[in-house]
């Protein structure tokens, strides 16, 4: 009977373990700096494939360490500012059709002819 409570108490533990531990890795790319190609791409909102091929052509900055290439998320989030589009201070005036640029308006102009 102690050996049962023993043997179900580890597996409880265990099982208490691993789950502490899944919730920490989840958290680890929140952690750490550099993050990998895949993470990138969805830190970015953009396909793996899209992230591998902009760092190739030095669009983005990477980090090559050996075999790895790795992205700073600092230096993405810096990317991101310098190529953020942003609006003018002024409004563009919305282009209003001309009376004789008016479709309805001819229509109804070659109607009274």
């Amino acid at each position: 009977m102690i050996k049962e409570f023993l043997d179900m108490l580890a597996d409880l533990l265990a099982e208490k373990y691993f789950e502490r531990m899944d919730d920490r890795m989840k958290k680890i790319p929140e952690l750490r700096r550099l993050i990998t190609a895949k993470e990138a791409s969805q830190y970015l909102s953009l396909s793996t494939d899209t992230v591998y091929r902009m760092a190739s052509l030095k669009k983005l900055p990477y980090l090559k360490i050996g075999d790895r290439v790795l992205f700073d998320v600092k230096a993405l989030d810096h990317w991101i500012e310098r190529n953020m589009i942003r609006e003018k201070g002024w409004k563009r005036e919305e282009l209003k059709p001309s009376k004789e640029s008016d479709l309805l308006g001819l229509l109804k102009k070659k109607a009274k002819d």
